[in-house]
């Protein structure tokens, strides 16, 4: 291979990585395109979404719910990150240090919405996560969930 064509690959491959979605941070999401890694639904409520990052891969949520049901199942070993987009589908919020807001009509009805400062009520990540899982457990008759 030539000098000149071992050069312009070598840049290609630089593009292609700068052009990827790295190691770190949310991901983008084609909301209305892309579908949810759990439930197989189209994420299309931009302020519910959930992304659980495990270096460059990443899974899309369309409900905090999805995301705490792929888990249980995938397991947290090797995540990385956990965002969720704000309940004003604003901005990300690190899902783990966020507050989650019950009583919200979410895509697929687990009705937690991520905030970034806790009002009355709100759960933290683990809270609101054990609630779910207890309700998927109350929904089977007591047995472990199987998303």
């Amino acid at each position: 291979m030539s000098a000149a064509r071992a050069i312009a690959l070598g840049l290609l491959f630089a593009l292609l990585a700068a052009c990827g979605e790295g190691t770190s941070g949310p991901a983008r999401i084609a909301f209305g395109r892309d579908a949810c890694d759990h439930c197989g639904m189209a994420i299309s409520e931009r302020r519910y979404a959930v992304q659980v990052r495990r270096g460059p891969k990443v899974a899309r949520f369309d409900d905090f719910g999805c995301a705490v049901l792929w888990l249980e199942r995938h397991g947290e070993a090797d995540v990385t990150e956990i965002w969720a987009m704000d309940a004003e589908g604003e901005r990300w919020l690190d899902a783990r240090r966020a507050s989650w807001r019950g009583g919200q009509r979410t895509p697929m009805a687990y009705g937690f919405g991520a905030v970034g400062e806790a009002g009355p009520g709100d759960l933290d990540f683990e809270a609101a996560r054990r609630a779910i899982l207890e309700r998927e457990r109350e929904r089977a008759g007591g047995q472990h969930p199987h998303p």
